[in-house]
């Protein structure tokens, strides 16, 4: 448990993934600020169990990632509200788009790049601008391997750029603050189609998917000192699944 609690704005907490982000904090002993986008009552559950986990404090913030009147300026509320700023885990995203760049139409396509980009940008550029200024400080991004899925158009597109916006903010908010950014394969989730759970494993070379738990536990990791020496890396957690080609 770290000596002083660490102040942590986890974007995304409600659901899939980021409840088992919020809480592997928790059980650390940190200061949580979470968000959510439209369900509450999801978030609340979600700050219960961040509660009785151990965190130090839990407060809830509604985030849309398609607003980005509201992602810019956001970092710094939060860091108000919890008197400080060690590290983001932007695990939200929002507007995936799979249509075709030959067909896709520009609404759809500027909500991709804004859901998944550019209103993450603005998180990372705030958030990172207040723990440079401080001192130190910690960013972690979530990709995904539809950048390398040329079938997956906007959405792919947009996590490819995000892979290389890790190494710029990395380059940028060094030496105070690292950046790495996770690539998970398929995620094992009660969401994710059992058919294409098994498809995928069967073509993964270690022969499973990755877990949200597995996820989580990246992410303490590089909240660790064992990564103090490590920024603007994209770490891939797929079971080896692109140590070959694949186009779907």
């Amino acid at each position: 448990m770290p000596a002083e609690p660490r102040r942590i704005l986890i974007t995304g907490a409600s659901n899939e993934t980021g409840p088992h982000i919020a809480r592997a904090f928790a059980r650390t002993g940190d200061a949580l600020a979470l968000t959510y986008h439209t369900d509450r009552a999801a978030a609340e559950r979600v700050a219960g169990q961040c509660r009785r986990d151990g965190a130090a404090s839990v407060e809830l913030f509604p985030l849309d990632l398609l607003d980005l009147d509201q992602c810019v300026g956001f970092a710094g509320l939060v860091a108000a509200a919890l008197g400080g700023l060690d590290m983001l885990v932007a695990n939200a995203a929002a507007g995936p788009s799979y249509t075709p760049l030959r067909e896709v139409d520009a609404k759809t396509f500027s909500a991709a790049i804004q859901g998944q980009l550019t209103g993450n940008l603005f998180l990372c550029r705030d958030a990172g601008n207040l723990m440079k200024a401080a001192g130190r400080g910690r960013i972690i991004l979530f990709s995904a391997t539809s950048a390398h899925k040329f079938s997956h158009a906007s959405y792919g597109l947009a996590k490819a750029a995000v892979n290389e916006m890790t190494r710029f903010l990395a380059f940028e908010l060094s030496p105070e603050v690292t950046v790495n950014t996770i690539v998970p394969g398929l995620i094992d989730l009660e969401s994710t189609d059992a058919d294409l759970r098994r498809t995928r494993a069967a073509n993964t070379p270690l022969g499973r998917i990755v877990t949200p738990d597995e996820l989580a536990a990246m992410c303490v990791t590089i909240a660790s000192p064992v990564f103090d020496v490590v920024t603007g890396q994209v770490l891939y957690m797929d079971g080896g699944y692109f140590l070959k080609p694949h186009t779907n």
